[in-house]
């Protein structure tokens, strides 16, 4: 892929190597359709259809860090701070690609990361609005352009902010539920996006998926009844 396909994927956090932890799949508390993918530890689980697969990644994923600051001792640090596991829909699992934006079929990530002090100290949540992609700077980029040539701006958009939704939970987690799509030399694309923090801001929750919008369309029901199921209940 080129041109802002290749643009996003520098936006979108590369997985490296190194995590601790595990993923345990329960039974479908008697029903046969969904899986549970847990983190005793994290007070975390989620339900996906059965025909879905996940696998732990290694890590750290690098999501919403700079890694040119990040030095290999640092990186080594972040690993043993963070539970990534890979979801994607399709028949095989693809252990590439954390997330494959313009995927057939629906492609995403859970991720639970202890955060750095510093992080901790100045995380917001419009850092959370941010943590994926720059959602501010495709919303500025997209008024200009509607500034620039209003008929095809509105027309062929660049970027459309489709729900964002404040996100309160048992035990003082709070965060952001965004969907928005994007147009890639390839077509347009479907973000569905979770990022929760706890209610120290101590830990970051995510649970993000994407691919082509036509694929968004019709495993819709599907994605929000995973996002739906994402639960968290902090240990103390």
């Amino acid at each position: 892929m080129s041109g802002r396909t290749s643009t996003l994927r520098g936006r979108v956090a590369l997985v490296v190597p190194a995590l601790l932890a595990a993923v345990v799949l329960l039974a479908g508390c008697g029903s046969a359709r969904y899986q549970y993918v847990t983190n005793k530890d994290a007070g975390t689980f989620l339900k996906i259809p059965s025909a879905w697969q996940h696998q732990l990644m290694p890590g750290p994923a690098f999501i919403g860090i700079d890694t040119r600051n990040v030095s290999p001792e640092a990186a080594r640090t972040l690993a043993t701070r963070e539970w990534v596991v890979g979801i994607d829909a399709a028949p095989k699992f693809d252990d590439r690609n954390l997330l494959l934006p313009d995927a057939a079929d629906p492609k995403g990530f859970v991720q639970v990361r202890q955060l750095l002090p510093e992080e901790a100290a100045t995380l917001s949540t419009n850092d959370l609005r941010n943590q994926l992609v720059s959602i501010d700077q495709e919303i500025q980029a997209q008024e200009e352009a509607v500034r620039q040539n209003p008929e095809r701006a509105r027309l062929e958009p660049e970027f459309l902010l489709l729900a964002e939704d404040l996100v309160h939970r048992e035990g003082g987690v709070h965060g952001l539920h965004l969907v928005y799509q994007l147009h890639l030399g390839t077509g347009l694309v479907t973000v569905d996006q979770t990022s929760l923090l706890d209610r120290d801001q101590t830990r970051l929750y995510q649970l993000v998926f994407a691919c082509s919008s036509w694929c968004y369309d019709r495993h819709r029901v599907e994605i929000q009844k995973v996002q739906t199921s994402f639960t968290i209940k902090p240990i103390t």
